[in-house]
């Protein structure tokens, strides 16, 4: 129960840094206001996408094209440990055309990698095809999922409580992702691990903030 708890809050605490965030680009930037998204263009004008008072964590497309968001169906029940229920849309900036990806579900006695609770944090491929995104799953870990940007089944890819899509060199298109894992007698450690796009280690990075960056570096 207690491991339990300690992995919600966690995780509350990664939905909110999310939601907080400005998603900047060379092509406009997404946010929130009053649990709508707004996108910005580069000229600084502003327009609404959404109305539902229930969406966050909005990611911009790499070409401009598409944004990606999360929409609030059910809130936490944390008395009784069970996250929110979360759906995973994406809408075309240039007609506000909006497609539900994958449709959140409450935790039930399915695998955790199955879970599609607390659906947050999503993240576009650089080709704009692919929609990452994080599950709840495991007492102490997220789960990172996949779906097509124009809909489908989605699918697994790896266990992890951060997700970043490498954009740049050596490693583009693969997966950046912190891990918890344990040491033989040595208690545990989250470094940033590099996977796949199926979720195939490529090579543990190590702890460090600038993990992204030095990944990216890599020609």
């Amino acid at each position: 129960m207690k491991t339990r708890l300690t992995y919600l809050v966690s995780f509350c605490c990664v939905a909110f840094a999310c939601r907080a965030s400005l998603a900047a680009s060379p092509l406009g930037a997404v946010s929130v206001q009053e649990g709508n998204i707004v996108y910005t263009d580069p000229s600084g004008a502003t327009e609404v996408l959404t109305e539902t008072g229930a969406d966050g964590a909005p990611r911009l497309s790499p070409d401009g094209t598409l944004v990606a968001f999360t929409r609030l169906t059910r809130d936490a029940d944390e008395a009784n440990f069970n996250p929110a229920i979360r759906d995973l849309w994406v809408i075309r900036l240039k007609d506000h055309k909006a497609r539900r990806l994958v449709t959140g579900a409450p935790e039930g006695k399915e695998q955790p990698e199955q879970v599609l609770a607390a659906i947050d944090h999503p993240v576009f491929s650089p080709g704009d095809d692919t929609v990452y995104f994080m599950t709840a799953a495991w007492a102490t870990s997220s789960a990172i999922h996949a779906v097509s940007a124009t809909g489908g089944a989605q699918r697994f890819v790896t266990s992890g409580n951060s997700l970043a899509v490498v954009s740049v060199g050596k490693y583009k298109g693969a997966l950046l992702v912190e891990q918890h894992r344990y040491m033989d007698g040595h208690g545990s450690w989250n470094p940033a691990v590099l996977v796949s796009s199926s979720g195939k280690k490529i090579k543990v990075v190590g702890e460090g903030r600038h993990a992204l960056q030095s990944v990216e570096a890599e020609q």
